[in-house]
């Protein structure tokens, strides 16, 4: 999906068969990630904090549309 796609409050599901759903909880700059497991610097944009299985993580905006294959 694209970024400008999600949208908090909306839930997607993944690419592919689709079995995996996530619902947006916040986007924005106090949305990012804590952790960023790279040598590179972590890319300059907003997070997504989202819910899945009960579970509240985050992630940056363009990993969480890449992940996105549609909405639910």
């Amino acid at each position: 999906m694209k970024v400008s796609d999600i949208q908090a409050g909306k839930t997607y599901r993944n690419r592919g068969a689709g079995r995996t759903q996530r619902k947006v909880l916040d986007i924005g700059d106090h949305c990012r990630p804590k952790m960023w497991l790279s040598l590179s610097a972590p890319p300059d944009e907003p997070g997504v904090v989202y819910e899945q299985s009960g579970k509240i993580r985050s992630l940056y905006l363009s990993s969480f549309a890449a992940w996105a294959g549609a909405e639910v």
